[in-house]
């Protein structure tokens, strides 16, 4: 088999080297191809959660995430200046029991690095320009991005881990169905001196809507560092200046505002391609389940590789998938929405719901990516 004929991974994110990695290991071979010359040095994720790093154990990857990461032990969240629910990640006793705060910038390098270990590497400034399904597989055109030049391959299958706007979801017409937030939702990453807990995700209601901080754990901002980098996330504009127990102690490393959607294919499955990840799903950071969604898309896509089950992938993991977008969402909508109802739902929700045994342990269950079996059935 020539080079040109091995199966096409498109994209080189998280999801993207993850599935590399995985079916590496099972010994089959892929070549994965980027659009961007370099990786991307913004993480728009930053937890890792106790699924992922049940997966990536074999690699050794989980191990070196460990070392490098800060272990978030609890969910706490606030209104009125006053804790109204404290979740422990332990109640769960998962095999890891905590969400590692651990940007998504060196969960790439560390994958990246597995890879190349394994003799696997990215072909950079090399993205999918259109791709058909054919007697042979599929049929793709590989565009270089440096000089134009178009090449034409048959391989026998493509992983579509090519993002939100997936160039293969646009060839073969699959739609993206679900829902947008009108309002942008704002985000800074920036050092600050705080009584917050370093250990805590902090969910704080204010007038009007949200804001959510996080330590951010990078290879620039490590876990002890004596200045801490935060990332504060709000539905209001300036999101620093809704937190109350914090005050800059520099300038932003980033800010943005960006748009909420709640989307997933219609088809994870097309003949021999399949989707993964952000071409597969989005939905808003508040579930912590967009990379770590895509990493076991990934691993499960290996598993199926591995087997020649690849004919179960898209109904198997749309189910997964579809049910995690419909309840990020109902999460996103009573978090962010302002009107009477439902913030009455949403203190009944905070203050005696979350009581509730059961609501308690799905509601964890949910950010801890445990809120569904880990089996090929």
């Amino acid at each position: 088999m020539s080079a040109h004929a091995l199966p096409i991974i498109a994209g080189a994110g998280p999801t993207g080297k993850g599935a590399a990695l995985f079916l590496a290991r099972a010994g089959i071979a892929a070549r994965i191809i980027d659009i961007a010359p370099e990786p991307s040095r913004q993480s728009k994720a930053l937890a890792v959660n106790p699924r992922t790093l049940e997966v990536l154990e074999p690699t050794g990857v989980t191990e070196q995430m460990l070392a490098i990461g800060l272990k978030i032990r609890k969910a706490c969240l606030r209104s009125g200046g006053k804790i109204v629910a404290e979740l422990r990640f332990d109640q769960l006793s998962p095999k890891f029991p905590f969400m590692l705060a651990l940007s998504q910038a060196v969960t790439e390098r560390l994958l990246g690095e597995a890879l190349a270990k394994l003799g696997r590497h990215v072909e950079r400034g090399i993205g999918l320009a259109t791709c058909i399904n054919s007697a042979d597989g599929v049929q793709a055109d590989l565009q270089n991005q440096a000089t134009g030049a178009t090449e034409r391959i048959t391989c026998p299958w493509l992983l579509a881990a090519d993002g939100a706007h997936s160039a293969a979801r646009r060839s073969l017409g699959v739609h993206f169905t679900g829902s947008n937030f009108d309002s942008p939702w704002y985000l800074a990453d920036l050092p600050l001196r705080t009584s917050l807990e370093a250990d805590t995700a902090h969910v704080i209601f204010v007038p009007g809507g949200f804001v959510f901080a996080i330590r951010v754990v990078s290879d620039d901002s490590p876990a002890h560092a004596e200045t801490p980098l935060w990332r504060v996330i709000s539905s209001l504009p300036n999101p620093v200046e809704q937190l109350k127990d914090a005050e800059p102690a520099g300038q932003p490393v980033w800010e943005s505002s960006f748009h909420i959607a709640h989307r997933i294919n219609e088809h994870l499955q097309v003949g021999s391609v399949y989707f993964a990840g952000d071409a597969a799903h989005v939905h808003s950071p508040l579930g912590a389940r967009g990379m770590n969604l895509g990493l076991e898309d990934a691993w499960v896509f290996a598993q199926l590789a591995a087997s020649n089950q690849l004919a179960r992938y898209g109904e198997l993991r749309k189910r997964v998938d579809g049910r995690v977008v419909r309840r990020i969402e109902q999460i996103s909508r009573m978090v962010v929405s302002d009107s009477i109802a439902m913030r009455l739902i949403r203190k009944l929700f905070a203050h005696w719901g979350l009581k509730i045994p059961l609501v308690r342990r799905q509601f964890m269950r949910t950010a801890g990516g445990l809120d569904h079996p880990l089996a090929l059935r």
